[in-house]
């Protein structure tokens, strides 16, 4: 079988992209989540010991796993440990994305990413799906969603560049003023 069409699904936090996701993997649409992924390959023995040796074993919990919200705040408040820890977890997820594209039976796949360009995931899709919301609602969202402070969730998006727009580019609207499914639908049937 040919390599499929490969479509980026990003946005900022709180826009709507897993919403998106869940409904393509509804419609039996292949969907990579590079968030999950990245999670799961952080606990794999090679990137864990990167972390460990960036950051020293106080990152890892007694019980063995990594301490996400210790690692989470030194990150994202620091801009240099960010760009370390994007260093050592974003080749191994473009890696594994692309072995899993090769696996995949159908023609169309999917990558959801807030961060597609920034982790250099963006090279292989054909298009970008960007999910847009204004900065508000984003941040009522996660604040409901994760039950954290405005203030993280401020500095995560400000850690979050834009997507740059380009010939690729498609915009879903998820602001509560228009209906998803009709334009996913319509993407759809475009391609």
């Amino acid at each position: 079988m040919s390599t499929p069409i490969q479509i980026g699904i990003t946005g900022g936090i709180g826009s709507g992209k897993s919403i998106v996701s869940r409904i393509l993997a509804i419609m039996q649409y292949p969907v990579y989540d590079t968030d999950s992924q990245a999670k799961m390959l952080m606990d794999t023995p090679t990137l864990r010991k990167a972390l460990v040796e960036r950051w020293g074993n106080n990152i890892i919990k007694p019980n063995g796993e990594i301490n996400r919200p210790l690692l989470s705040q030194i990150v994202f408040n620091d801009p240099k440990q960010l760009a370390h820890l994007n260093n050592i977890v974003h080749p191994a997820v473009r890696n594994h994305y692309a072995q899993w594209v090769e696996q995949q039976q159908s023609p169309i796949t999917f990558v959801e990413s807030a961060i597609l360009h920034q982790a250099g995931m963006d090279s292989t899709l054909q298009y970008i799906w960007v999910i847009d919301a204004d900065r508000e609602t984003r941040i009522q969202r996660v604040m409901l969603r994760n039950n954290i402070e405005r203030k993280e969730i401020e500095a995560r998006i400000a850690a979050q560049h834009p997507t740059p727009i380009d010939h690729r580019t498609r915009i879903i609207t998820n602001d509560n003023t228009v209906a998803i499914l009709p334009q996913i639908l319509h993407l759809l049937s475009a391609l």
